[in-house]
C-alpha cells in the first residue's frame, strides 16, 4: 500500500515526537561515534549511517518551507512580489528566479512600509551534487540520441565512457573526447532535441573550467548583479541549437571564492549554481509570518522546470529540494486551462518516492484574467446561479478546477486558490501601474465580473467553494486567501508532514544501522533456525519484485509521458511544434527588419515585408499542420522501445543483486526464480503488443463531428485580416498616434509566433493523445495477462529454495554497540 504522507495525532503531538525522535538519533549517534575503532570493513558501515542520521537531525531542525513550483511563463515571480507586497521586489524576468532554485529567507518586522531585500547569496554546488547532475545530464544526452533515430550503433557506441570523471572535469583535455563526439557525431545528426542536450552539458563544461575554487562554498553577491544577462534564455539557445556548427565553448573565466561574484562570472559559473539565497524583511502588515507557526519561513521559488536551456539540470535540482518541503505550492496557468505539465511534474517526483505527494500539496490557477473565453457568457445564466451553471458556460473553468483538485485529491477545494497576480498589482499601484491600459482595461472588467458572480452563486448556493474563491480573486486578485491557505496548511500539517518524512529518513537509517550491526558482529553470530543474511536479503529483493510488477499497471501512462520528457506528451509535441514554426521564414523576414524595436513601414519596398495579412500565415499553419501530424506518427515508433529500456534500466540493480546472490548458492535451485525475468526484462511486452496488433483489424477513423473533448481551436487569428506591420493595415479611426508603432513593436510579431504555437499543439495534441492512448492500452493489456503468474506465495520459502540451506551458525554475544543498534531500530530484527 502507497504511504499517505499523514500520520495521526495533531500538530502539538507531532512536535512533540519530533524531538523525542530527535533526542534519540543524538544519543544514538554519539555512542557510534564514540565506538572507537571498528573492525575491519566497518567503516564504511559507520560513515553512510551517520550520513543517513545527520539526514534525520537536519530535517529536525529545518524551518517552515513553502515551495513554488510550475512551467515557464506561469506569472510565478509576480505573484511571488504581490505575497510580500510589493510588484518590483524581484524583477519579472529576473534571472535567478527564472534559472535556479531561489530561497527567499522571510524574517518578520514590526516596522511600517513595503517588504525589502537586506542581502543576497550565491551557493554553489559540492562536488557530490556536481557529480549526480553531470551524471543526470549525460545520462539524457544518450537517451536523446538513442531515441533520435539519427546515430548508428557506432556513434551511439563512442559516446560510452566519455563523461570525464574526477579531477578531469576540470580540465580541458578531459572534456575532449566529449566534445569531439558532439561536434563530428551529435550535431551533425541534425536532432533539435540532442542538440539542446547537448549545449546543457556544455554549460558545465564553461563551469568545470571557470569554478572549482567555489563548489561547496557560498559567496556574498549585489542583488543587482543578478540580473538576466547570468542565463541563456530559450530563444537564444533555440537558436544556437539551429546553427550549422556547434558553438566553441571558450576556456572559462576564473571565479574566485571571496572575490567579487561580476554578471559575467556568474554566467560562466551558471550551471554550478546550487541555490540562489536572499534575505527578505517583511512587514507584519503585510503577511504576518508568526501565523504560519515557526520562528523561520523560507519560500522556496524553482526555476520553470521545462527550460529548453537547463532542462535537465533544473529538474535535477527540483528532485533534490523536493522532500525539504513543508508545503508545496503548484502554480497553474489559466490562460492555459488543458495544460496537465504541472501535474506530471508532481508525478516526476513521486516516481522516486514510496509516499503520495497530494497531502503537501497547495494548487493556484493565476492569470485568471486570461482565462479562454472568460466569464461573462455565464453572467446570462439566469438566477438562482449555481456552480454548474457557471461551469456549464466555460470548459475552461471547468478543466482548470478539474486539474487543481488531481493535484490536492478531490474534495480539498480549501487548497485551491484561483489569483490574478496582475490585478493584485493594479490594485497595489493604482494610476501609476506601468500596465499597458489595454490589459489593464481588460483585466480590471474581468475583476468587475467575478465580484458579480461571485455574489450571485454566494447567494444561490451558500457555501459552495466557487462563489469563495471568484470573490477572493475579484477583492484582491486571490493574494490573501493564498496566504491564509498557506498558513492554515503549514499550521494544519506543517509538523505531521514532517514528521512524516522524519520517520522515512529514520527508515533510512534504520538500514544503515542493520548493516552496521553485521559489519561488526562476530564471526559466527547468527543463531541456529534463522535465515540467512542472504535468504533475508533474497526476499526483500523477491517482494520488490512483485511489488514493482503489481504497479506497472497504474503507472503506464505516467512512465510513457516520461518516456517523452519531464512534463510528457506535451512537451515532445511543442518541441516540435517551436522547432518547425520558428524555422518560417516570415519571421526572419519581419525581424530582420526591426529598427529600434519597431518594424518600420518603408516607402520603397512595401510589398517585399512579408506577411501582408493573415491568409498568408494560414498557408504556413495548414503546411506546418500536415508536417507535424506526420511526425507525430513517428513519436510512438520508438517510444515503447524507450518505455521497455527504462523499465530494465529500473530493473538492472534488483537484477544484479538476485543473480549474484542466486550464483553465489551452489545448493540452491535457480529454477525457482523463473518467474521473475519476465519482470527484469521486459523485451516480451514489445513482441506482444506487435502481436496484438498485427491480428487486429484496422481501426476506422473518427466518422462526425468530433466530440467536446476534442474540439481544439482551428487557426487562431482572424483570417484575411491586415497586420499592423503592413502599410495597409486598416488603423481604426480615432487611434492615439503612437498606437500604430506600439502594435509593430518587434514584441507582437513573437506575440503572433507564440499564437500559432499554441494553435498547432493543441490540434497536433488531439491526434498524439489518441495514439498514445491506444498504445497505453495495448501495454496494459499485456502486463495484465502476464501478472497472473506472478506469484502470491511464501517469498521466504521462495528465497530459501532458490539459496539452498546455507550455513546455519551457533549465536553469539553481540557487543556494546550491536546492542545499541537493534535495540534502537524501532522495526523488525537483525
Amino acid at each position: 500500500m502507497e504511504s499517505s504522507r499523514f500520520v495521526a495525532g495533531g500538530p502539538a503531538e507531532a512536535a512533540a515526537e519530533i524531538e523525542r525522535l530527535r533526542r534519540a538519533n543524538d544519543a544514538l549517534v554519539s555512542r557510534v561515534a564514540a565506538a572507537g575503532e571498528l573492525p575491519q570493513g566497518a567503516e564504511g558501515a559507520r560513515r553512510a549511517f551517520l550520513d543517513r542520521a545527520e539526514l534525520v537531525r537536519r530535517c529536525a531542525d529545518e524551518p517552515v518551507t513553502v515551495g513554488v513550483l510550475g512551467v515557464h511563463s506561469t506569472g510565478k515571480t509576480l505573484l511571488l512580489n504581490m505575497l510580500l507586497g510589493r510588484p518590483d521586489l524581484l524583477p519579472s524576468g529576473y534571472a535567478p528566479t527564472t534559472g535556479n532554485v531561489t530561497v527567499l529567507h522571510l524574517r518578520p518586522t514590526d516596522e511600517p512600509g513595503e517588504s525589502r531585500l537586506t542581502g543576497a547569496r550565491v551557493e554553489f554546488l559540492n562536488e557530490t551534487d556536481l557529480a549526480g547532475c553531470l551524471a543526470a545530464l549525460y545520462e539524457a544526452v544518450r537517451e536523446t540520441a538513442r531515441g533520435s533515430g539519427k546515430l548508428d550503433q557506432r556513434a551511439l557506441a563512442e559516446l560510452d565512457g566519455l563523461l570525464p570523471e574526477g579531477a578531469d572535469r576540470f580540465t580541458a583535455e578531459g572534456w575532449a573526447g566529449l566534445l569531439r563526439w558532439f561536434e563530428e557525431s551529435g550535431w551533425a545528426a541534425g536532432s533539435t532535441a540532442l542538440r539542446l542536450r547537448i549545449l546543457e552539458l556544455l554549460a558545465f563544461r564553461t563551469a568545470c573550467l571557470a569554478g572549482r575554487d567555489v563548489l561547496g562554498r557560498e559567496e556574498q553577491v549585489d542583488f543587482a548583479t543578478l540580473s538576466a544577462s547570468a542565463i541563456k534564455l530559450d530563444t537564444d539557445v533555440l537558436r544556437a541549437a539551429q546553427g550549422p556548427l556547434p558553438p566553441r565553448p571558450g576556456p572559462g573565466l576564473p571565479i574566485r571564492p571571496g572575490a567579487r561574484l561580476t554578471e559575467e562570472g556568474l554566467a560562466e559559473g551558471f550551471a554550478f549554481i546550487r541555490r540562489i539565497h536572499l534575505d527578505v524583511l517583511v512587514p507584519t502588515a503585510v503577511w504576518p509570518l508568526g501565523e504560519l507557526g515557526a520562528e523561520s519561513v523560507s519560500l522556496v521559488d524553482f526555476p520553470g522546470l521545462g527550460s529548453l536551456a537547463s532542462k535537465e539540470r533544473d529538474a535535477y535540482l527540483a528532485d533534490q529540494e523536493i522532500d525539504r518541503l513543508t508545503s508545496i505550492v503548484i502554480m497553474l496557468d489559466a490562460e492555459s486551462p488543458y495544460d496537465e505539465a504541472p501535474l506530471g511534474l508532481i508525478t516526476r517526483f513521486e516516481r522516486t518516492r514510496s509516499a503520495k505527494l497530494a497531502p503537501s500539496c497547495l494548487v493556484v490557477a493565476n492569470r485568471l484574467d486570461r482565462l479562454p473565453g472568460g466569464l461573462r457568457a455565464a453572467e446570462g445564466a439566469p438566477d438562482p446561479l449555481h456552480t454548474e451553471a457557471v461551469l456549464g458556460h466555460s470548459d475552461a473553468l471547468r478543466t482548470l478546477l478539474g486539474i487543481a483538485e488531481q493535484a490536492v485529491t478531490h474534495g480539498h477545494t480549501d487548497r485551491v486558490t484561483l489569483t490574478s497576480a496582475l490585478y493584485a498589482r493594479l490594485l497595489a499601484e493604482g494610476d501609476s501601474s506601468p500596465v499597458e491600459v489595454g490589459d489593464a482595461e481588460t483585466t480590471l472588467a474581468c475583476a468587475d465580473g467575478w465580484r458579480r458572480l461571485a455574489q450571485r452563486l454566494n447567494a444561490g448556493e451558500p457555501g459552495r467553494p466557487l462563489g469563495a474563491l471568484l470573490g477572493a480573486a475579484a477583492a484582491d486578485g486571490g493574494i490573501q486567501r493564498l496566504r491564509d491557505t498557506i498558513a492554515r496548511h503549514v499550521g494544519e500539517h506543517g509538523m505531521p508532514l514532517r514528521l512524516d518524512r522524519m520517520t522515512r529518513l529514520i527508515a533510512d537509517r534504520v538500514d544503515a544501522q542493520r548493516d552496521l550491526a553485521r559489519a561488526v558482529r562476530p564471526e559466527g553470530g547468527r543463531p541456529n533456525g534463522r535465515p540467512t543474511p542472504e535468504q533475508r536479503e533474497l526476499r526483500r529483493l523477491l517482494v520488490q519484485v512483485a511489488r514493482n510488477a503489481r504497479g506497472l499497471l497504474p503507472a503506464v501512462r505516467p512512465q510513457m509521458d516520461q518516456a517523452e520528457g519531464d512534463a510528457g506528451l506535451r512537451a515532445a509535441v511543442e518541441e516540435r511544434v517551436v522547432d518547425d514554426v520558428f524555422r518560417w521564414p516570415e519571421w526572419r523576414q519581419l525581424l530582420e527588419a526591426v529598427e529600434r524595436g519597431v518594424v518600420p513601414i518603408r516607402q520603397l519596398d512595401r510589398r517585399e515585408l512579408r506577411p501582408n495579412d493573415t491568409g498568408e500565415l494560414e498557408k504556413s499553419f495548414t503546411a506546418a499542420l500536415e508536417r507535424l501530424e506526420s511526425q507525430i506518427v513517428d513519436l510512438d515508433r520508438t517510444l515503447l522501445d524507450r518505455w521497455i529500456d527504462a523499465r530494465e534500466e529500473e530493473a538492472a540493480d534488483l537484477r544484479r543483486q538476485i543473480s549474484a546472490l542466486v550464483q553465489g548458492a551452489p545448493e540452491g535451485d535457480p529454477a525457482v526464480l523463473d518467474w521473475v525475468e519476465p519482470f527484469l526484462s521486459f523485451g516480451w511486452v514489445r513482441q506482444e503488443v506487435e502481436r496484438v496488433r498485427a491480428a487486429a483489424p484496422a481501426a476506422p477513423p473518427p466518422s462526425g463531428p468530433p466530440g467536446e473533448s476534442e474540439q481544439v481551436q482551428d487557426f487562431p487569428l482572424r483570417r484575411e485580416h491586415g497586420l499592423p506591420w503592413h502599410p495597409e493595415y486598416p488603423v481604426p479611426h480615432g487611434w492615439p498616434a503612437d498606437e500604430l508603432e506600439k502594435r509593430r513593436h518587434q514584441i507582437q510579431v513573437m506575440a503572433v509566433r507564440r499564437e500559432l504555437v499554441n494553435a498547432l499543439t493543441r490540434k497536433v495534441m488531439l491526434q498524439a493523445e489518441r495514439r498514445r492512448r491506444a498504445l497505453v492500452d495495448d501495454v496494459r493489456a499485456a502486463l495484465g495477462a502476464r501478472l497472473e503468474s506472478l506469484p502470491q506465495g511464501d517469498y521466504g520459502r521462495l528465497a530459501a529454495e532458490a539459496l539452498g540451506v546455507g550455513r546455519r551458525s551457533d549465536e553469539a554475544a553481540l557487543g556494546a554497540l550491536v546492542e545499541s543498534l537493534v535495540q534502537n531500530q524501532g522495526q523488525g530484527d537483525l
